[in-house]
């Protein structure tokens, strides 16, 4: 199963092609403009017959034909931004090989130098490493196999020289792309970090609104998201760091749709009536309503929306069962009824631990995914440890009189 990408991974993705496909544009512009002033200049030399030009006019046009065609093309065909650098790259090459030949400057040669500087830009190692050689072996090739198109002849002393800047300017040229990748880093771990912060105190803010309303399940929330990134720590599709922050966001809000439930009805010391009952659950499907509207928080609908789904079909908004239910909802449904049966409630005492894990077992299979038996198994010290981590008498005090 292919690694899903993480915020930090998706994030730098649109940075880079946001990046790479604005230096396309600018990099065709410019050595378009350049074209455009080179044979501007020409002829107006040719014009005033002035002795200040050995260009071929026909292979700048050539060049300006090759330029205007991939411009087009970029402009009216839909095409991926991969492709399209590749295409500017190529054209680069095609540019500075045809100037080589037809700008008459003696040392039309150093116009390679530029391929190793403009890959660069980039930022991709390979790309730099791939196109930079093609350049090398272009000038050696064009300087070897066409000595006579200059009036300077160079030896193999010039050449060998050559080839030496030609490593040195892709060697600093590499350098710039190291550094270029060093930003892209710091700038995605900035935004990231600003986004996780700020999604942080949106989740805090709701559970805060929420368990306002019922005392009895204060801190339940942040329990049950430690129940479930403790089960799902145990599960090879949660082997991703980005995964287990999900699932504590998941289960943080996954009761949040209890804003909009009648305190009456959530404080209830006895049996709730059928007609409560039915009230009480439309919170998921609230809940699902409210985190969709929450920019970042889309994600976590599955979760909020599907906890109270059971293996066998009978739970709630939706009747799924079995493998239809996402992980994610079936994860903290076992979380959410852990947590559930250990605390107490405005209608019920706690249950013993002993008593709350035989439950467990005995669920599965008809409430709980039996493909989670052997990790809930494996999760059970840590399910203790917050259990007793959460229910410290002085903590909990200290806590709820921070709250009020």
């Amino acid at each position: 199963m292919n690694k899903p990408l993480n915020e930090k991974e998706q994030l730098m993705q649109e940075l880079i092609e946001d990046y790479d496909q604005n230096l396309n544009n600018q990099i065709i512009k410019i050595a378009s403009i350049y074209i455009i002033l080179s044979i501007s200049w020409n002829l107006i030399f040719r014009w005033f017959n002035l002795p200040l030009s050995r260009a071929d006019l026909g292979i700048l046009l050539l060049i300006f034909a090759v330029l205007s065609t991939v411009f087009l093309v970029f402009r009216f065909t839909r095409t991926s931004t991969k492709l399209k650098t590749h295409i500017v790259l190529l054209s680069v090459v095609f540019v500075i090989i045809s100037l080589y030949f037809g700008s008459g400057y003696s040392e039309a040669w150093s116009y390679f130098l530029l391929i190793p500087i403009i890959t660069s830009l980039y930022g991709k190692r390979s790309l730099s490493i791939f196109y930079s050689v093609m350049g090398l072996l272009s000038m050696v090739f064009v300087r070897i196999g066409f000595p006579g198109n200059l009036s300077y002849i160079a030896d193999t002393i010039d050449i060998s020289n050559r080839i030496l800047l030609y490593i040195i300017v892709a060697t600093f040229s590499y350098l710039l792309l190291s550094k270029l990748n060093m930003l892209y880093n710091k700038q995605v771990n900035t935004v990231i970090q600003s986004m996780e912060m700020t999604l942080e105190q949106v989740v805090q803010s709701f559970i805060v609104a929420m368990e306002a309303k019922d005392l009895y399940t204060f801190g339940h929330s942040e329990r049950v998201s430690q129940y479930a990134v403790a089960l799902a720590k145990h599960l090879p599709e949660y082997q991703h760091e980005q995964k287990l922050k999900h699932l504590r966001l998941s289960g943080l809000l996954h009761d949040i749709g209890k804003i909009n439930m009648p305190e009456h009805i959530l404080t209830k010391p006895t049996t709730l009536t059928d007609k409560e009952y039915e009230i009480i659950k439309t919170h998921t499907s609230l809940g699902a309503q409210m985190v969709e509207k929450v920019e970042g928080l889309k994600g976590l609908k599955n979760g909020v929306l599907y906890h109270h789904e059971r293996w066998d079909g009978k739970g709630y908004p939706t009747g799924s069962k079995g493998l239809s239910i996402p992980l994610e909802a079936r994860i903290l449904a076992v979380a959410d009824a852990f947590d559930a049966m250990t605390s107490t409630r405005a209608y019920r005492k706690e249950l013993p631990l002993e008593e709350a894990f035989r439950r467990l077992d005995q669920g599965v299979g008809s409430q709980f995914d039996p493909n989670l038996a052997q990790a809930i198994e494996a999760a059970r010290p840590d399910f203790l440890k917050i259990y007793f981590d959460c229910h410290d008498p002085l903590d909990e005090f200290e806590k709820m009189t921070d709250f009020l």
